[in-house]
């Protein structure tokens, strides 16, 4: 289980009501449970709860958020909403190393489809070192063609729900669930349009 609270915003750019942000957050981690799984075929046998203390992490992170009605003009339902986010979290992290020099190990992420800070839709992916590494600031500044990458990475994998190639992530804390891959397209579509993708955010 992993919230996130932005403490700092450093620098922010706004497209047409989708604004990309850079700053700095605070990250608490906490892991709950552990699945039991069989060895060769991967089935689930169970899940078993933990009783852990928070780990803390202040760091820097990049940052959009989405306003309600460019997700209605993409045709998100609300319920859609939790699922193309976190698929698109997810590719967005597999696709930061592009342009970031770095490891998809060494940048977390969060989505959420209301976030208490920004009171929209949010996506944030964090360095996962602590004061940051100066990974999510170089998303921040690549962050069109860095979304643009991600949305093409996502449309042409042939899989038909998301797989390890595009949306599902190896470290997941929510054990991929859920994830709308369709959903991620027009999700990113809709951030895209905004006049973002012919954007620089400097």
């Amino acid at each position: 289980m992993t919230d996130i609270r932005v403490v700092e915003t450093l620098r922010s750019a706004s497209y047409e009501g989708v604004t990309l942000s850079f700053g700095t957050v605070d990250v608490t981690n906490q892991v709950v449970s552990f699945l039991r799984k069989r060895l060769g075929s991967g089935e689930v046998l169970g899940e078993e709860p933990l009783d852990l203390p928070p780990r803390e992490l202040r760091t820097r992170s990049v940052w959009y958020t989405v306003p309600a009605e460019v997700l209605t003009q993409a045709g998100l339902e609300w319920a859609d909403v939790p699922g193309a986010a976190h698929a698109a979290e997810h590719a967005a992290i597999g696709l930061l190393p592009l342009f970031a020099t770095c490891d998809r190990w060494d940048i977390g992420g969060v989505s959420t489809a209301l976030h208490e800070d920004t009171g929209e839709c949010t996506v944030f992916v964090y360095d996962g070192h602590p004061g940051g590494a100066g990974f999510a600031e170089r998303g921040y500044a690549r962050g069109a063609a860095w979304l643009q990458a991600t949305r093409d990475a996502i449309a042409s994998c042939e899989c038909t729900t998301g797989c390890p190639s595009c949306v599902q992530s190896p470290k997941c804390g929510n054990g991929n669930e859920p994830l709308d891959k369709a959903g991620a397209v027009r999700f990113l579509d809709a951030v895209l349009a905004t006049g973002l993708a012919t954007a620089s955010a400097g």
